[in-house]
């Protein structure tokens, strides 16, 4: 199997659990704070996701395969974290699982988590590969979350596949 189709199937897996997530039945009496705190972690997601959208302009996909001319984006919400849209997506389907009361649904987030940091690890192995710049970008800016130290991925040993 290629990159893309790799990155078709990592891509339809995510889908479906932001449906599953997305579908699961409301509990019947969820307390309204649950629902407030869920509508907000809703809209904090979104506009960090939207920023992501906007600051990679035409560099976008959903693939996470780098596409052929895309550029490397630093500036912006990348200047803050590298992966915002796998932010933003993180938090809205948080907050669709604390505003659902359901609490059996943070099982499926947990996958959903564990997926998007495959899919981040696996597509910044292939953009360290494309761009130049790459690691360095990453010992400047965390992965997910704004103000936490970027892990230095240190320098790859004579045959390391990592």
């Amino acid at each position: 199997m290629d990159d893309l189709q790799k990155g078709k199937r990592l891509v339809f897996l995510q889908l479906g659990l932001i449906i599953v997530l997305a579908l699961f039945p409301d509990s019947a009496t969820v307390d309204q704070r649950l629902s407030i705190g869920g509508t907000v972690l809703l809209a904090v997601g979104l506009v960090i996701l939207f920023a992501g959208f906007k600051g990679l302009g035409k560099s976008l996909t959903a693939n996470p395969v780098p596409i052929e001319d895309g550029k490397l984006v630093t500036t912006g919400i990348f200047s803050i974290v590298r992966h915002p849209i796998y932010l933003g997506l993180l938090v809205v389907t948080l907050g669709l699982v604390v505003a659902s009361g359901v609490w059996a649904q943070i099982i499926v987030w947990a996958a959903l988590a564990m997926l998007l940091t495959y899919k981040m690890r696996w597509e910044e192995a292939m953009l360290s590969k494309k761009f130049k710049g790459y690691a360095d970008y990453m010992t400047k800016v965390p992965a997910l979350i704004p103000g936490l130290k970027p892990r230095n991925p240190g320098p790859k040993k004579p045959g390391s596949k990592k």
